[in-house]
């Protein structure tokens, strides 16, 4: 009986190549996905704080209430806002264009909203 004799150096260095290339990769993708997280949570919090100072506008001037908060985002942030105002609510919408060149091809703009209001004051001392 013949063994054919298969020389198999070599072998565990190609394993642990493949297995080294493949977490570099996971490890790329996922600081690529945190940097659009962090992204998003910074664009939740400008549009935040956009609302709440048009929101301090509604309670004097509702008409205004806009106009506030579009001069807070240009001056604070350098960001164009949509705005909508109601009596007793200001809604905002931004967006920034997604920082990462990767998840562009995915998503070009990461947008954010945030709607802030007052109380009326019937409903203060209203019991339900």
């Amino acid at each position: 009986m013949r063994r054919s004799v298969r020389n198999e150096s070599g072998q565990i260095s190609i394993l642990v190549l493949v297995i080294s290339l493949a977490l570099l990769a996971t490890t790329c993708l996922i600081g690529t996905i945190a940097q659009a997280v962090v992204t998003q949570q910074r664009l939740n919090t400008k549009a935040e704080s956009i609302a709440l100072a048009g929101a301090q506008e509604l309670e004097f001037n509702q008409a205004q209430a806009c106009d506030v908060a579009i001069e807070f985002s240009t001056t604070n942030y350098g960001l164009i806002v949509d705005c909508i105002s109601t009596p007793e609510s200001i809604g905002i919408v931004i967006s920034e264009p997604t920082p990462n060149l990767f998840l562009r091809t995915f998503f070009s703009t990461i947008y954010a909203s945030s709607r802030a209001g007052i109380v009326a004051e019937n409903s203060l001392n209203s019991v339900d």
